[in-house]
C-alpha cells in the first residue's frame, strides 16, 4: 500500500467530524451564495471505514441533464462498501446542477445550461471545503459523470487551473458539445481519460450530431483527440472482456497508451448495442426492478467497481 506523503494530506486531517457526518452515511452540504453565484448543494458519502486521521480520495460524480444527487448516487454505485482507492474508502461527492434554460438541472458547457453559473468555481469551492473538513489525500481527487455530467467532466479536464487539482477523469454516455471543450481544450499535462459509450445511444449518439441547437462530438473523435493531446500514437490497441464475462464480445476496449507523455492514456469502452446508461449488471433502484431503456438496462460488467475505481487507483497528481 502506498501511503500519501505528508504534504498530500489536507488540513482537515485529525479534526472531529462535523455534526451530522458519520462513516457509512450520506449527508447534504451547502455553499452559500457569494460573488454573484447562487446557493449550491451537494451530497457527501463517507465510506464505511472512514477515519479522519488518514488520507482518503475524493471522487466527484456528476448527474446528467434533469438528474439529481440521490439518483446519481444510486446510478453510479460509488457509495457501497468495498469501494477502495489506495486501500482506503473514498469520499464520494454528488453535486447538484442548477436549473438551466429549460428548467432542468444542467452543467456548464451545454447549450441548455444556466447562463452565468460558474460550475467550475463550484467544483473548486467543494474541493477547498472538503479538504478543510475531512482528511483528504489531495493527490487523489477524481471526477466522473454521465451524459451532460460527463460533458462537464471533460470541461474540467479542458480547464488547466482546475484540471491541475484532479488526477484522472472518467466519462459515461457523455454529451460532448463543442462548448464543453473550452475552445481548443488547452492542457498543461498529460491527462488520464476513461470513457464508456454505447453504440445504440439515441440521446448522445456514438457518432455525434446535432442536439439542442448545438454540435455533439462523435465518440471516436473525442478519444482520438485526447490521445493526440496526450502525445499518444493515434492508433489504439483493441481488446475485449473475457469470453466468460462477455460471451458475444460486445464490449470493445480501445486503449491509446503508445508513446504517450508521462501519465497520458486514453481508454474507451465501445459497448455494442449499449444504450444511454451507466454500465452495470444490476438495475438502479429508480427502475423498481423493471427493465426498460437507458439507465434501466444492464450489461455484462459493472463500470464503477471493475473499471473506473481500478483506473483511478493507478493515477495520482
Amino acid at each position: 500500500m502506498v501511503l500519501p506523503s505528508e504534504c498530500a494530506l489536507s488540513s482537515g486531517c485529525g479534526k472531529s467530524l462535523p455534526s451530522g457526518f458519520a462513516a457509512g452515511q450520506t449527508t447534504s452540504m451547502e455553499i452559500p451564495a457569494a460573488n454573484g453565484q447562487p446557493v449550491r448543494h451537494y451530497k457527501v458519502h463517507l465510506s464505511a471505514n472512514f477515519k479522519n486521521d488518514r488520507g482518503h480520495a475524493i471522487v466527484f460524480s456528476f448527474h446528467g441533464r434533469n438528474g439529481d444527487m440521490a439518483k446519481q448516487e444510486d446510478l453510479s454505485e460509488l457509495s457501497p462498501k468495498g469501494i477502495l482507492i489506495n486501500g482506503a474508502g473514498i469520499i464520494a461527492v454528488y453535486p447538484k446542477g442548477k436549473l438551466g434554460k429549460d428548467d432542468q438541472t444542467a452543467w456548464q458547457g451545454a447549450p441548455y445550461a444556466a447562463p452565468g453559473v460558474d460550475d467550475i468555481l463550484f467544483v473548486d469551492t467543494m474541493i477547498a471545503t472538503l479538504q478543510k473538513t475531512f482528511c483528504v489525500d489531495t493527490s487523489r481527487i477524481y471526477a466522473t459523470g454521465k451524459s451532460n455530467g460527463g460533458g462537464f467532466v471533460n470541461l474540467l479536464a479542458c480547464t488547466p487551473w482546475i484540471a491541475a487539482k484532479i488526477a484522472a477523469f472518467a466519462t459515461v454516455s457523455a454529451a460532448f458539445y463543442t462548448n464543453t471543450f473550452n475552445g481548443n481544450c488547452p492542457t498543461q499535462r498529460a491527462i488520464p481519460i476513461l470513457d464508456f459509450h454505447g453504440t445504440k445511444d439515441t440521446v448522445t449518439p456514438y457518432n455525434g450530431g446535432q442536439a439542442h441547437g448545438a454540435t455533439q462530438v462523435g465518440i471516436d473523435k473525442f478519444r482520438q483527440d485526447w490521445a493526440s493531446r496526450n502525445g499518444c500514437q493515434n492508433k489504439s490497441s483493441i481488446s475485449y472482456l473475457s469470453k466468460e464475462t462477455d460471451p458475444q464480445q460486445l464490449v470493445e476496449i480501445q486503449t491509446y497508451n503508445t508513446a504517450c507523455k508521462k501519465g497520458g492514456i486514453v481508454i474507451g469502452y465501445k459497448i455494442t448495442a449499449g444504450q444511454h446508461g451507466w454500465p452495470r449488471t444490476t438495475l438502479p433502484a429508480k427502475c423498481n426492478g423493471n427493465v426498460g431503456t437507458n439507465d434501466c438496462t444492464t450489461t455484462v460488467f459493472d463500470a464503477t467497481s471493475s473499471v473506473i475505481i481500478p483506473f483511478f487507483n493507478k493515477y495520482t497528481l
